[in-house]
């Protein structure tokens, strides 16, 4: 596993509040724009997060100088019952996320 391709967070309250925005280190997902030449265009990109073997469609946007997924990642943490303080992996392989915790 490339190392450049990888997102770890340790969950905070604002990424399991109610707004149902997961926010995500600037620098890793630049490296991974840079890596894949993919840009995220302001109102965002659908991708793809697996998790075992659910999937699940998430909007990755960016907000200012910040990115977020956005729609859809309630789904994912309602589904895993995520909570403040769990830290999470998100793989970048291909074309879509693979996440662990």
């Amino acid at each position: 596993m490339d190392p450049n391709m990888m997102i770890r967070k340790t969950l905070t309250e604002n990424d399991v509040c109610y707004k149902n925005r997961l926010f995500l280190p600037k620098d890793k997902v630049e490296n991974i724009t840079r890596s894949t030449g993919v840009p995220i265009p302001r109102n965002g990109i659908q991708v793809e997060i697996k998790d075992n073997d659910n999937s699940y469609w998430v909007n990755l946007g960016v907000d200012g100088n910040r990115y977020f997924i956005g729609v859809g990642w309630k789904n994912l943490r309602d589904a895993r019952n995520l909570k403040a303080g769990d830290v999470i992996k998100l793989y970048w392989q291909d074309t879509k996320f693979i996440f662990s915790i």
